[in-house]
């Protein structure tokens, strides 16, 4: 095996993938169904009499270690450690979200009742507090390598994947003049995924290289390292999908409109909305995890690397093992949602958002989103919006995106415009769907 094999030991596989969706257009009055995913409260008083989503999916990766740029990553033959810019700390960090929407519909029952069903895929990973530095050296070629010694800190990372369906419910709570106030809450039936973490503490590699015989370079570590999923890894399963049952949670959104001028309004008709929604309360239950802590202190040379046959076996052949199984609740990602919305004159808006992490990522198996404001300039009618969000993400830095919906259609990404003007993207989001909209009898 290569030295990279140590890369993938010692640091997760930081970019192991096979982060906040649909953004700009969760905010659009029209987004109908994806907007009961920030906020529960978004489906009563809708612009629709009904939504029936058939199929929509976003995708959001971030880091804050390499940067490229998307016109050369495109290609077939780009090598990231080498084209790619490097922005090494002692902390680097990534994560990647995906989430997918099945069969899902909302309905007003009546104009100050709704009710909204749906189904959904949800993948989480994120890996926190990894030294930049050991990760440069570690994966450069024994040829290109030098003598160092780094701390590896207490890296710590997580990936968690299940499927929810949803049943909401929003009811109007006050309409009072120029006040309007709705409120909504989601619960889930959550079944499990695949979920997995790695948690390193007091990490130390030191590498001494021999320029006469490079295969008897030697590593020496400290430090511990636990690693666990919800699947036998070590004995060379892959990862499979659960679908067991495996708990429930619950979203909770109001939002309240200002209706200047606009007594006898329905339908959104406000000149400034601010919302609000806490979202993933609630944890997966997994029964059968497998748990191994692995104690490093010791030697291991190149050819140690190189004979092993994959990373567990020269896990196992080098370092002493502790193994367990046990029964684990891994947390939703638990979050605050924000938003405001300025009405500037009939047609155009102005969006201020914010999606806050309520769990530490740095907790052992804790999933958590990355923390992202956006704001977003937007044209919409009933039939059509066009929107342009800016997002500062926790770790790739601001990100300019663009995106529209034409009747049943909505296409869009929070990073299309800043991943090919920039030579230093860190970040790439998109997102795609398509609905049935039955709109309300008003504009």
């Amino acid at each position: 095996m290569k030295k990279t094999l140590l890369y993938c030991c010692f640091l997760c596989g930081f970019f192991y993938a096979k982060g906040q969706s649909y953004f700009g257009f969760r905010d659009d009055n029209y987004a109908g169904i994806q907007g009961v995913l920030f906020n529960p409260s978004s489906i009563v008083d809708s612009k629709y009499r009904a939504d029936v989503t058939i199929f929509s999916a976003s995708a959001t990766g971030q880091n804050d270690l390499y940067g490229v740029n998307f016109n050369d990553f495109l290609k077939s033959n780009y090598d990231i450690d080498k084209q790619a810019s490097k922005h090494i700390k002692t902390n680097n960090n990534g994560n990647l979200n995906v989430d997918i929407l099945g069969p899902s519909f909302m309905l007003n029952i009546t104009p100050v009742h709704s009710i909204a069903v749906y189904s959904r895929f949800r993948s989480l990973t994120n890996v926190v507090n990894v030294n930049g530095e050991l990760i440069d050296e570690v994966n450069k070629d024994i040829d290109a390598s030098n003598s160092f010694m780094l701390s590896g800190g207490s890296p710590n990372g997580v990936t968690n994947s299940w499927a929810e369906i949803g049943v909401g419910y929003g009811t109007v709570l006050l309409d009072r003049d120029e006040h309007f106030i709705k409120g909504g809450i989601t619960l889930k039936y959550l079944m499990s995924g695949v979920n997995g973490y790695i948690s390193g503490s007091d990490l130390n590699v030191a590498f001494t290289k021999n320029n006469a015989f490079p295969e008897l370079s030697e590593y020496y570590s400290t430090g511990t390292l636990k690693t666990a999923a919800s699947y036998d890894y070590a004995n060379g399963n892959n990862p499979k999908f659960d679908g067991r049952p495996a708990g429930v949670g619950a979203d909770l959104g109001f939002t309240y409109e200002y209706r200047t001028n606009c007594h006898t309004c329905i339908g959104n008709r406000y000149k400034f909305k601010a919302a609000a929604a806490i979202t993933d309360i609630g944890k997966i239950n997994y029964k059968d995890l497998v748990e191994n802590t692995y104690n490093l202190n010791g030697r291991v040379s190149q050819q140690d690397i190189d004979d092993a046959g994959d990373i567990f076996e020269f896990f196992d052949d080098n370092y002493t093992k502790i193994s367990s199984r046990k029964g684990v609740k891994a947390n939703l990602p638990t979050a605050l949602h924000t938003s405001l919305d300025w009405n500037i004159d009939n047609k155009f808006y102005l969006n201020l958002s914010g999606d806050f992490s309520l769990v530490d990522a740095q907790k052992v198996n804790g999933t958590a989103i990355a923390n992202s404001v956006t704001f977003t300039p937007r044209y919409e009618t009933r039939q059509f919006s066009f929107y342009v969000p800016v997002t500062w993400m926790e770790y790739s830095g601001t990100q300019i995106g663009a995106g529209f919906r034409a009747g049943p259609l909505f296409v869009g990404s929070g990073t299309l415009v800043s991943n090919f003007l920039s030579n230093n993207s860190k970040g790439t989001n998109v997102y795609v769907g398509l609905k049935l909209p039955i709109y309300q009898n008003y504009n």
